[in-house]
């Protein structure tokens, strides 16, 4: 009974097509440059801590931290050596036409 006080005391709610910009225009070529910059410092982190250059896969010239060592891939158990391909939903589209991608 209160559910139905309750519909009858507050208007439906209507959805909106605005679209709402809350911190203004996205300068998408600053915005790429910013992620190619944060990519790059990354990328010089991952190299500096494992000693790997993850691009030409393959180790980093000279003495590191660490040592890299080659191995047969037949002495290596074959859950390292497959992959598994998990299939990925598709993701939600939100916001307006025009914020989409």
């Amino acid at each position: 009974m209160e559910r139905l006080v309750s519909r009858r005391s507050f208007p439906p709610l209507v959805r909106s097509s605005a679209c709402r910009s809350l911190f203004g225009p996205v300068d998408h070529e600053e915005l790429s440059r910013e992620l190619q910059m944060r990519l790059a410092e990354l990328t010089a982190e991952d190299q500096r801590r494992w000693d790997y250059n993850f691009q030409q896969d393959m180790p980093l010239p000279g003495p590191g931290r660490l040592q890299w060592t080659e191995v047969d891939s037949e002495s290596v158990p074959a859950f390292y050596r497959e992959t598994v391909q998990v299939p990925r939903a598709a993701p939600a589209l939100t916001g307006c036409a025009r914020c989409r991608p």
